[in-house]
């Protein structure tokens, strides 16, 4: 029990942070030594906030398991997917010959993140934003490639949700864009330079 404790997610049943750490590594060195692609998805639901908002908590927690086996039934053997806290998850998908190998992957997962279920005699409907990033074409570390995968869901999210995009140059460049806009204005404000208008 203990064991089970510390490597899945008490809610969902999934692996959870520290496990998936350990499967992404044992991946990437399985992925070089036989010259295959790995997806690494990072998946945001859209609109699950308000469904907290509006019923209880209970009813998020249900509507988080009923999505996080959904998915789980849409994965392929050998992939693995985590909760790593929240509405968030990550998918690791192994043994790609090329990219387009996970579209469909892809495809299956947002359709069951966008499922409707009913819990508690309410009819529940949210949606999935998903970043990918692929190594070792992104040839960085375990947790660069989360980074970027995160980054790339931003951008789905920016896009208009319920959909993917892959990493890129220019998403990571946006992404630093707004760190150090960020950076500039808790700055600004620690300095006291901003002023307020009423209009």
């Amino acid at each position: 029990q203990l064991e089970h404790a510390a490597h899945y997610d008490a809610l969902t049943g999934l692996p959870n942070r520290v496990l998936l750490a350990d499967r992404l590594q044992r991946a990437m060195v399985q992925s070089q030594r036989r010259a295959l692609s790995l997806a690494v998805l990072y998946l945001d639901l859209d609109g699950f906030k308000p469904v907290n908002d509006r019923f209880d908590h209970d009813v998020g927690d249900q509507l988080l398991v009923a999505i996080a086996q959904r998915m789980k039934e849409v994965l392929r053997d050998g992939d693995t997917i985590s909760r790593i806290g929240g509405d968030e998850f990550v998918a690791v998908l192994v043994d790609l010959d090329q990219e387009q190998d996970c579209l469909p992957v892809l495809e299956r997962l947002l359709e069951a993140a966008s499922s409707q279920f009913v819990v508690d005699g309410n009819r529940l409907q949210v949606s999935a934003s998903i970043g990918v990033t692929f190594f070792p074409k992104d040839d960085v570390d375990a947790d660069q490639l989360m980074r970027h995968a995160d980054q790339a869901m931003y951008q789905a999210k920016l896009d208009g949700r319920n959909r993917f995009r892959f990493f890129s140059q220019d998403i990571e460049r946006s992404a630093r864009g707004r760190h150090l806009l960020e950076q500039h204005m808790r700055s600004a404000l620690e300095r006291g330079v901003f002023e307020v208008f009423y209009q």
